[in-house]
C-alpha cells in the first residue's frame, strides 16, 4: 500500500516540477507580450488623453502670442493585425501600431497634429524599420524603444527612447522606484536640450531680420517624465515640459511657438494604474508564484514518495528474513 502511494507521489511530484518549469519558460514567454491589437476591447482603437496649459502659444493667423492657453492632447492608437502576420513581422515578433495625435486649444482649434506608424518587438519594445514604419508619412530611421511603452519586465536602467520630434533616440534616465496609488513604478526622465527640428519661412521682421522673408530655424526642447509599471512596461503616467521656438539671424530665440506643461489626466492615470495592477498581478502569478509553488510542492511530494517506496522495500525485506529464521 505504502509503495503504491509512494509511486503516485513520485509521479505527481515530477508532474508539478515539470509544470512549474514549463509555466516559467513556456507559458510566460507566450503571454508576456504587447498585444497585436491594443484596442481590441474598444472597437480596435485605444484613446489616451492629456491636458495642460501653454504659458505661451503663437497664433499664426494673427502673428501674436497668446498666454495661459488650456490645451488638450488626444492620441488614438490602432494595431494593424494583418501587417503583423507578414513573414517579416512574424520573424521579428513585431506588433504594428498606427497612431494619430492632435493638440487642441480651449476653442477646439488644432494647434499640432501628427501621425506615426511603429513596428516594434512585442517583448523588448525595440523598433524595426519595416512594415511601412513612418512619421507623418515620411520614412525615418527608427531605433531604440517605441515611445508608446517600455519593455516587458522593464529593468532599473537607462533606455534609448525614440523621440518623434527629433526623429532619433534620447536617453531615458532611470530615476528610481516610486508608488502611484499603491502601484510600484519606475521613474524615467527624458531630457532634450534645445535642438533644431526644421525650418519655417516667416516674415523677416517677426524674427528680427531686415529681409522681407526669413527661413527661421525651428528649435525644440523637452523634459519628459515617465512612470512605468515594470512587469508590463506600461507607461501609466507622463508629464512633459516642452518649448518650441523660432530663431532669428543672430541665432537667438525670437518667437516662442509653444511653451507648455502637459500631463496625463487624473482619470486616465487612475484607469491606467488599475489596469496595470491587474496585468502585473497576473504576470507575477505565472512568472513567479505558480512556478515556485509548483516546483517546491513537486520536490516535496517527490522526496516523500521516494521515502515511502524505500521504506516499503525495507519492510518487505525484513519480513522475508524473519520467516526464514523461524523455519
Amino acid at each position: 500500500m505504502k509503495r503504491g502511494i509512494g509511486l503516485v507521489l513520485v509521479g505527481l511530484g515530477l508532474f508539478l516540477v515539470v509544470l512549474g518549469v514549463l509555466t516559467r519558460f513556456t507559458v510566460v514567454p507566450a503571454i508576456a507580450k504587447a498585444p497585436l491589437s491594443p484596442g481590441q476591447a474598444d472597437g480596435g482603437v485605444t484613446q489616451t488623453d492629456q491636458v495642460g496649459v501653454a504659458a505661451k502659444l503663437f497664433d499664426p493667423a494673427t502673428l501674436t502670442t497668446r498666454t495661459d492657453v488650456p490645451l488638450t492632447v488626444t492620441r488614438y492608437t490602432r494595431g494593424d493585425v494583418p501587417a503583423s502576420q507578414t513573414p517579416e513581422a512574424l520573424a521579428g515578433d513585431l506588433a504594428i501600431y498606427d497612431t494619430f495625435q492632435r493638440v487642441e486649444d480651449n476653442a477646439g482649434v488644432v494647434v499640432l497634429a501628427n501621425t506615426a506608424r511603429f513596428a516594434f518587438n512585442r517583448v523588448t519594445s525595440v523598433m524595426s524599420n519595416c512594415c511601412g514604419a513612418n512619421l507623418d508619412g515620411e520614412n525615418v530611421e527608427m531605433s531604440g524603444i517605441v515611445p508608446l511603452k517600455f519593455p516587458m519586465f522593464t529593468q532599473p536602467q537607462n533606455y534609448p527612447y525614440f523621440d518623434t520630434s527629433l526623429s532619433t533616440t534620447v536617453e531615458a534616465v532611470y530615476q528610481g522606484q516610486e508608488e502611484l496609488d499603491g502601484l510600484p513604478v519606475y521613474k524615467y526622465v527624458v531630457t532634450v536640450e534645445p535642438s533644431q527640428t526644421g525650418t519655417i519661412e516667416v516674415p523677416g521682421d517677426l524674427v528680427g531680420s531686415p529681409l522681407p522673408t526669413f527661413v527661421a530655424p525651428r528649435y525644440y526642447s523637452n523634459v519628459l517624465t515617465l512612470y512605468v509599471e515594470p512587469q508590463t512596461g506600461a507607461i501609466v503616467q507622463g508629464d512633459s515640459v516642452q518649448v518650441q521656438t523660432l530663431r532669428g539671424p543672430d541665432g537667438t530665440d525670437q518667437v516662442t511657438l509653444l511653451d507648455a506643461v502637459i500631463g496625463t489626466t487624473p482619470e486616465e492615470a487612475a484607469a491606467g494604474i488599475e489596469y496595470a495592477k491587474t496585468q502585473a498581478a497576473l504576470l507575477t502569478l505565472v512568472n513567479n508564484t505558480v512556478p515556485l509553488v509548483a516546483v517546491i510542492a513537486g520536490a516535496v511530494l517527490f522526496l516523500l514518495g521516494v521515502l515511502l517506496v524505500l521504506t516499503s522495500k525495507r519492510k518487505k525485506g525484513g519480513s522475508h528474513a524473519g520467516g526464514s529464521a523461524t523455519a
